[in-house]
């Protein structure tokens, strides 16, 4: 049995961008019309499977739980192989209410996805145990990051609620009810583009996680620069000529991989200005509340939505900007012009 669960309902959004250097829009081209989300839902299967080693749930009649596999498209193969495999006697049981954080494109060791497609996640699971007064225990990566640990903790899950997750044969995991659900990457019924984010679900997350810290009693900088250097690509192959320009302005360099967690939250939610090549630093915008933001693109791959959709979710400032790329490296070769501009533009 499969109940479909209410927890917001349609979000209807426009966004704007400010384009000085007429640059390139890619596919943040298609969120600049005014669009209509699905309204956000969970789905609560009462006598499921978990199977294969990225789970795909099933429920009793054998239909695939959508939920656990969304943006991959199941061949017929697949299908009937997990289906056959379902007859099968369970290898494991799981008592109780379960939620699994493991993405199905094992991708959750990306701290993008993690926060993006795996701890909204945790909503549904919360709605649940207020509603039904039942815990629920999250299905996990067998081996979590500190940063993944430290998420956890923030957020308040217990490490009595962990389930390591590990290959299971057969007939897989018998869960006795499976909660599914997907905040991102999940647009199917109205007119918004496949992997608009939901503002409700950003919102809510982001408004927990910084609940969880305190406000720092030391003084922190406000002027950002993200660094790749300690990222082997995508790296900004003039940097050091880009620092002499922002740091007179009171900017400082920041390799958000070596900050914890908390660290992070901290100095993105009182940040004033945010100068960052495209990265998965950027996604520490859902922390920021007043921030300017100029994205330094590499044309070679590609002007993305992801972090343009967190800085309007969030209500920021934000530009972006497309460098060319250094022949001898490989990396960006940032418009010092067009970093000057946004300098004079929002200082």
């Amino acid at each position: 049995m499969r109940e479909s669960v209410a927890l917001h309902g349609r979000d209807r959004l426009h966004y704007r961008i400010a384009n000085p250097w007429q640059q390139p829009l890619g596919r943040i081209e298609a969120f600049l019309r005014p669009i209509e989300l699905d309204p956000q839902s969970y789905v609560l299967v009462h006598g499921a499977r978990l199977l294969s080693a990225a789970p795909v749930g099933l429920d009793r009649r054998l239909g695939i739980v959508t939920e656990t596999h969304h943006l991959q498209e199941l061949s017929r193969r697949r299908r009937a192989r997990l289906q056959l495999r379902a007859l099968l006697p369970p290898r494991e049981r799981l008592a109780g209410a379960v939620c699994c954080l493991v993405d199905g494109r094992r991708w959750q060791s990306s701290y993008y996805h993690w926060f993006l497609d795996c701890l909204p996640r945790l909503l549904a699971a919360a709605d649940h145990e207020q509603r039904c007064g039942e815990a629920v225990r999250l299905l996990l990566p067998a081996s979590l990051s500190r940063w993944q640990e430290h998420s956890l903790q923030l957020l308040g899950i217990e490490p009595g609620r962990h389930l390591a997750q590990r290959p299971v044969g057969g007939g897989g995991i018998a869960v006795d009810r499976l909660i599914g659900y997907v905040a991102h990457r999940w647009q199917r019924l109205g007119n918004a583009p496949f992997d608009a984010a939901s503002p409700w679900a950003i919102g809510r997350l982001a408004d927990q996680l910084s609940r969880a810290v305190a406000a720092t009693g030391s003084a922190l900088p406000r002027r950002l620069y993200l660094s790749r250097r300690g990222v082997a690509t995508r790296q900004v192959a003039n940097e050091a000529e880009l620092l002499a320009l922002l740091e007179p302005h009171g900017f400082v360099a920041v390799q958000c991989e070596r900050l914890s967690l908390s660290e992070q939250i901290a100095l993105f939610r009182g940040a004033s200005h945010l100068v960052a090549p495209h990265g998965a630093s950027l996604t520490n915008l859902i922390h920021a509340r007043e921030a300017r933001v100029l994205e330094l693109f590499q044309e070679d791959h590609g002007v993305r939505p992801d972090f343009f959709q967190l800085a309007m979710i969030r209500g920021l400032d934000y530009r972006h900007a497309v460098s060319a790329v250094c022949a001898e490296s490989g990396h960006s070769l940032v418009n010092l012009g067009q970093v000057s501009d946004f300098l004079a533009q929002t200082l």
